[in-house]
């Protein structure tokens, strides 16, 4: 029943991101071919303000994607289980522990959607800029090309050399917190609103000040954690030894995922709990 929830659910929620994400790509086009005016090849005193410009509306174009996706699925989340639609989504054939697994993949995998797009975006938006300012005849692009093949050629070799050990790890521990702190920032969400409708007469401003409590306090059981770990690594004498800081940037990230997961499992029971319990309807 699981699979059905999550192929309505998709069927249901994909639009929107899919148009925030498409216009995100539009404008990063738009603005890298900007560059190739001849406006950009006058003495215009205006130049570098316009083209500061440029990579601002850029900028905040980013930002309102991420921003879009997070509150439509938050908008939506609250309107399909604690309004009027709650009604329905409450009568279906399943139990709350499918229901609210059914939003937290969703949510979370287009939030790592998202992210990934906002990156795109940044290769796409720097690709174009560089095609408009790099002249036809260079040989700039072919530099490139070539210098990418060579590196991931000595890819290997580079691992090997003093003060690379532990890079892969490494590497492994940044997609690890990135695919958890999906899940945590989904959590927070959900997290949030359930704890907001427990305010039965002002339930937005209950799960804002939640949001930012659980905010705060994930960020103060990162410092309970990380800190005594800093004082007992100045103290140990082999990471002062260590030519490489890659392994104890991969336990500094280790820690971390571990405990964003850890407070995203005790979120998604606590909203599970309060759902199947607490549940009030507006």
């Amino acid at each position: 029943m699981l699979g059905k929830l999550l192929k309505h659910e998709w069927k249901a929620v994909w639009k929107v991101p899919v148009m925030l994400i498409c216009i995100l790509m539009i404008l990063a086009a738009v603005a890298g071919l900007t560059f190739a005016l001849p406006v950009w090849d006058s003495e215009w005193v205006g130049l570098p303000l316009s083209g500061m410009m440029l990579i601002i509306v850029f900028y905040i174009s980013m930002i309102a994607c991420g921003v879009g996706i997070v509150i439509y699925f938050a908008v939506r989340f609250y309107k399909s289980m604690f309004t009027d639609e709650g009604y329905l989504t409450h009568t279906l054939p399943v139990n709350v522990h499918q229901l609210l697994l059914n939003k937290v993949i969703t949510m979370s995998a287009w939030s790592l959607l998202g992210g990934i797009a906002i990156l795109l975006s940044l290769v796409v938006f720097g690709s174009f800029t560089v095609m408009s300012l790099v002249p036809r005849n260079s040989t700039f692009a072919r530099d490139v090309v070539e210098a990418v093949q060579d590196m991931f050629l000595m890819w290997p070799e580079l691992l090997k050399e003093p003060g690379m050990e532990g890079f892969s790890g490494f590497c492994i521990s940044i997609l690890v917190l990135v695919l958890f702190s999906s899940f945590s920032g989904t959590m927070t969400i959900i997290g949030s609103i359930t704890l907001g409708q427990q305010v039965r007469k002002h339930r937005i401003l209950g799960a804002i000040g939640a949001y930012f409590a659980i905010s705060m306090g994930i960020q103060f059981v990162n410092m309970a954690v990380m800190v005594p770990l800093m004082f007992t690594w100045i103290g140990d004498t082999r990471w002062e030894r260590a030519l490489s800081p890659f392994p104890a940037m991969t336990l500094f990230y280790s820690v971390i995922a571990a405990v964003s997961l850890a407070v995203s499992v005790g979120l998604y029971f606590l909203s599970e709990y309060l759902i199947r319990r607490q549940l009030e309807l507006e």
